[in-house]
């Protein structure tokens, strides 16, 4: 079957909405619009993203849809895992997807605007961003581009990431 939408219930809205006034308040200020998507098939995962299943996918509206009066920016969600998630995991992934929506600004900080007066936007890209084999890394060890790139993430951010390696996470009870 293929993959069917429909407009994602309030919730998600509103849990966006906290999301922007806490850690996003250049998307309110710059006037941003997005709808929310639930996407659903049963034949497994509905969104991928460069082919790997995803989670969930924000996407800048083109110009022509702004015009036809859809939002500045979508982000579509898998339901069934959505619906799975604890609150804190919704509102990490909505959080996730919401920092790939920049509003751009010009040379004196007024946010730009397209022909229709509608923000401009561009996509934030991931700080990191992985294609690792798994065979590679047991065939070459620290000489493989993935142990490279696990040595500089671990490097870089160990206790953002690792926790637990780092001995910096605090466990309850202790």
């Amino acid at each position: 079957m293929a993959t069917t939408f429909e407009i994602a219930h309030e919730e998600v809205a509103a849990r966006a909405l906290a999301i922007i006034e806490k850690y996003h308040t250049d998307l309110a200020k710059a006037g941003v619009t997005i709808d929310y998507l639930f996407a659903h098939s049963s034949a497994g995962q509905p969104l991928k993203h460069g082919g790997y299943p995803a989670l969930a996918i924000a996407r800048i509206v083109n110009l022509k849809d702004r015009v036809k009066g859809l939002a500045d920016a979508e982000i579509s969600i898998d339901a069934e895992r959505f619906d799975e998630m604890t609150d804190e995991e919704k509102d990490g992934l909505l959080d996730h997807e919401l920092t790939h929506l920049c509003p751009i600004k010009d040379a004196d900080g007024e946010y730009k605007r397209d022909s229709h007066h509608r923000p401009r936007l561009s996509m934030q890209h991931h700080d990191y961003q992985f294609g690792w084999f798994r065979e590679v890394a047991l065939r070459h060890g620290r000489n493989s581009p993935e142990c490279v790139q696990a040595r500089i993430l671990y490097e870089k951010d160990g206790q953002a990431f690792f926790p637990l390696l780092t001995g910096t996470l605090e466990l309850e009870g202790s």
